[in-house]
């Protein structure tokens, strides 16, 4: 068996355990009636989608690896100063819309905001996405893909219509694959496509903007404005240091 082939089952099962894994032992009545709801969500995100991808990491590149190969131990302030700089148009948006009148709740922000954004990019992006470009040689669309996919199915729950879910589906998907190439263009700095989802999903929580994933024509302008800053970022960053990862063949194979 090949090298890229074991990376890619190995990447793949480990994924699939740590999306399901949770969810399944919740219906089965396995998780104490103690750890539920909140709690359990919380959990959930910090075992499976945290904890079990780094360990899987650890052991197949070594320990000290985990950093580099996940993506947790690049530079924080660049990931972080570049997202709040490309957010702004969401942020000025959603405040406008809501008359800048601000609505905290730092369960919301925690749970929804920040743990989401962390748990979701480490195991979508840093492990899954990454793993597969980088080391089981998949080109960049498909490898892409199957985060992408399984990214926005897992937002399906948010749809209340065909046409709304339909919507849902399109946008995270959309996102994921625009997360991916975040991840890549920024040296696989995690922080990077981690802020920028946690500022999105931030701006659209603290002004209300929508229930769901969706929202309506003019929150998505400003979100297309977002994603237009991003790009135009990272190809000011590209032409001042590496060349584009994302390039030739690398978008259809390794």
């Amino acid at each position: 068996m090949s090298k890229r082939i074991f990376i890619s089952l190995i990447v793949i099962s480990t994924f699939l355990i740590a999306d399901k894994l949770g969810f399944f032992a919740y219906k089965m009545g396995w998780i104490p009636e103690a750890i539920t709801g909140y709690s359990f969500g919380i959990y959930n995100r910090w075992i499976l989608y945290i904890l079990f991808p780094l360990a899987v990491l650890a052991l197949l590149h070594g320990l000290h690896k985990v950093g580099d190969e996940s993506g947790l131990g690049k530079n924080l302030n660049q990931g972080i100063s570049i997202a709040a700089i490309g957010v702004l148009p969401m942020f000025l948006g959603a405040g406008f819309l809501a008359n800048f009148n601000i609505q905290l709740s730092w369960q919301a922000i925690y749970s929804g905001c920040f743990l989401a954004a962390l748990a979701e990019e480490v195991l979508f992006r840093g492990f899954l996405f990454g793993q597969l470009f980088r080391h089981a040689k998949w080109g960049f669309i498909p490898a892409a893909m199957v985060s992408a996919i399984i990214f926005g199915l897992g937002h399906l729950y948010q749809g209340h219509s065909p046409g709304e879910t339909i919507g849902i589906f399109a946008v995270t998907f959309l996102g994921g694959m625009w997360f991916s190439w975040l991840y890549a263009e920024w040296d696989y700095n995690l922080w990077v496509p981690f802020g920028f989802h946690f500022f999105m999903n931030l701006s659209w929580t603290i002004f209300d903007v929508s229930g769901n994933a969706l929202g309506g024509i003019a929150p998505n302008i400003f979100r297309a404005l977002t994603i237009i800053l991003s790009i135009w970022l990272t190809m000011r960053h590209k032409k001042q240091g590496s060349p584009q990862v994302v390039t030739g063949k690398r978008w259809i194979s390794g």
